[in-house]
């Protein structure tokens, strides 16, 4: 059986600059089937024709907030009401798994001072090593991973595809080579441009857990829809 890991990001990733009202930067994988990323695909396209009349739109998080370029019809609260409700009735029924990675620059810093190690991989190899052993554990057939993951640039995704090469030849801390031998695991990168829906989904979803772990006493509603499919446990996603 085959999985797909659509990989997402909230916040910068640089220790250069830390904005004072969001010092987190989270990194957010959706693990999916194969047979339930044909479900996913098919109510996310259905959901775009239903309020653009084209599956070509491109969901993002931000615009969808603020209600900005192709999201202004949104600025009509009936339609964002219902926009809203059927997006959150989607992920309900969707079965996936939510497997978010963070890091709180300012604390990082204070423990560990501006270091060169880069948290965009820090943060990776954690969502790639609960990945494996969620697969690991929940099926006994051939092992096959495909990493979706949001271009970043040339450079950047160059580094990022060294970072994992090293994972799959040597393992992490917690994973063996031995297990990750096991599963046949290919890497994509893909613009925002090629409407893919896995990576928007990450998108959309990165948003409210950083928010949630950035301030967690405030009502956060779309937290509170994906939080059950949320692993690990909330305290183990920021690394220390």
């Amino acid at each position: 059986m085959k999985h797909y890991l659509f990989l997402d990001e909230s916040g910068d990733h640089g220790l250069s600059f830390i904005d004072s009202q969001n010092p987190l930067f989270l990194l957010c994988g959706i693990l999916i089937s194969t047979n339930e990323n044909d479900f996913l695909n098919q109510a996310l396209d259905k959901i775009k024709r239903k309020f653009w009349e084209t599956d070509t739109i491109i969901l993002h998080s931000r615009d969808i907030r603020k209600c900005s370029n192709e999201f202004k019809i949104l600025l009509d609260k009936r339609l964002k009401s219902n926009f809203h409700s059927r997006v959150n009735t989607m992920m309900k029924d969707s079965k996936f798994f939510i497997i978010p990675s963070g890091v709180n620059k300012n604390k990082y810093i204070h423990q560990n001072g501006c270091k060169s190690d880069d948290i965009y991989e820090l943060c990776l190899s954690a969502i790639i090593e609960k990945s494996i052993q969620i697969v690991n554990k929940t099926i006994r057939e051939s092992y096959k991973l495909d990493n979706i993951i949001e271009k970043r640039g040339k450079r950047e995704d160059r580094q990022l595809r060294s970072h994992l090469d090293e994972i799959l030849l040597n393992g992490t801390s917690k994973i063996s080579k031995f297990v990750i031998e096991k599963f046949e695991i290919v890497v994509t990168f893909k613009s925002k441009k090629e409407n893919c829906n896995g990576l928007q989904l990450a998108d959309l979803i990165a948003h409210p857990i950083a928010q949630h772990l950035i301030n967690h006493e405030k009502k956060n509603l779309a937290f509170e829809i994906i939080k059950d499919k949320i692993h690990p446990p909330l305290n183990k996603i920021l690394i220390r």
